[in-house]
């Protein structure tokens, strides 16, 4: 029999990603996430009753938020991940509920059911999920993310989840997988993006910092609790920033974890020495006083959809000493994509000015187009689907990579199945 794909999310779309994959009567998926703005979005169901397994890639809510709909149905599968994702979702996906409640039909109990069906596996694996056969190697994006290669019935397809093709100080970038490949399936974040060297970024980064501390203002960073601020924080204890560095929200707790799993990093007594460098806010008192010196501030939210970084940006925006630097992908109708380009913000009086200097470091965990080409190029698999983008430019990416590589590209919407 045919094996089926069915994109039940990020098709034609950032985030939630989700897809099945489907052989006889038996079926797997890779991931199950969420969309999460002004309301909370999940991907289309899968097909319970052939589902002998789910692969989670990473952390990031994008991948893992919908896992609690599937492990609040009856007779779930095992759930597979390594042990860092393992205590990074259950960080995340408590959070999550906590602040979606509203728009969710399930609670907190749900993950510790979810945790009864996990089943841990070494970053390097190769196991079987009924006649699936699935490797794992690292994706380079956060510490523990995954890429999935599956192989059944003689056909191999391999899922990227998200990569990052450049070295970090944090990892390495995403392994190579050197066998022939029928299907790949490939994120798309940064398609028709080029970021700047990663070496000049850091710099400019760097020294727009010091020049701000120096002139006696504060600088914010919105950061992703899992990976960038941890990031962050390394290249700042690199360079040997002579501030304080403080950081806040769930970024504290994520470092924690991090720490408790120095097999996932390239370069762990840098992190260690990094952490163990911050000044870790823990009161109301603590981020008062993080206000009153020149420092740097890093803290979630990274589109700045909450977080403790709310309670900055509405004292650092009215302040033109001071500064707010994005270092990460700003989805549109969010509210840091918004400040950073209208350069206003909401407050209780309503639609003010931003004083402070804005600006966005593409210091990104996703590769970028050119680092997304040469990757397909070097796998050249006989077939290409696109997912987790913009849908126009993953338009104007498939057109480049039909035209250098000559590898067929579709672009499926939410809903869509195609057979191998």
């Amino acid at each position: 029999m045919s094996i089926n794909i069915r994109i039940l999310g990020a098709g034609q779309e950032v985030g939630r990603n989700a897809i099945e994959i489907i052989h006889d009567d038996s079926s797997i998926l890779l991931d199950y996430g969420a969309y999460f703005n002004s309301t909370v979005d999940f991907p289309l169901p899968p097909n319970i009753k052939k589902l002998k397994g789910i692969i989670c890639s990473h952390g990031h809510l994008d991948h893992s938020a919908g896992l609690p709909l599937i492990y609040g149905s009856s007779r779930p599968p095992p759930l597979y991940i390594n042990s860092m994702t393992l205590d990074l979702i259950n960080l995340l996906l408590y959070d999550f509920i906590k602040i979606a409640k509203d728009k969710i039909q399930f609670d907190s109990s749900v993950l510790n059911l979810m945790n009864k069906y996990i089943t841990i596996k070494d970053n390097y694996s190769e196991f079987y999920i009924d006649n699936f056969y699935i490797k794992t190697l690292s994706a380079g994006h956060i510490p523990g993310s995954w890429i999935v290669l599956v192989e059944v019935k003689n056909k191999k397809i391999l899922y990227t989840g998200d990569i990052n093709v450049y070295d970090s100080f944090l990892l390495k970038s995403a392994d190579i997988v050197n066998e022939p490949i029928d299907l790949m399936i490939c994120e798309s974040t940064y398609a028709c993006i080029n970021h700047m060297k990663r070496e000049i970024l850091i710099n400019e980064l760097v020294n727009r910092t010091l020049e701000v501390l120096e002139n006696g203002g504060n600088v914010l960073i919105p950061s992703f609790s899992v990976g960038r601020s941890q990031e962050i924080a390394c290249i700042f204890e690199e360079n040997k920033l002579d501030y304080p560095i403080y950081m806040d929200g769930m970024a504290r707790a994520a470092s924690e974890i991090m720490l408790k799993h120095p097999e996932f990093f390239k370069n762990y007594e840098l992190l260690k020495r990094a952490i163990s460098n911050l000044n870790i806010i823990n009161s109301k008192k603590d981020r008062k006083e993080a206000m009153n010196e020149p420092s740097v501030i890093i803290s979630p939210a990274g589109m700045l959809k909450g977080g403790a970084a709310i309670y900055y940006v509405n004292r650092i925006a009215k302040d033109p000493k001071s500064a707010i630097f994005f270092v990460g992908y700003l989805s549109k109708d969010t509210p840091g994509r918004e400040i950073l380009e209208k350069r206003v913000i909401q407050s209780e009086k309503g639609i003010e000015p931003v004083l402070a200097q804005l600006d966005w470091f593409g210091i990104s965990s996703h590769a970028d187009m050119s680092g997304l080409i040469n990757y397909i190029k070097r796998v050249s698999p006989e077939k290409l689907i696109l997912i987790h983008g913009e849908y126009f430019r993953m338009v104007e990416m498939s057109k480049l990579i039909k035209e250098e590589l000559g590898i067929e590209c579709l672009i499926p919407k939410n809903g869509e199945e195609f057979q191998i």
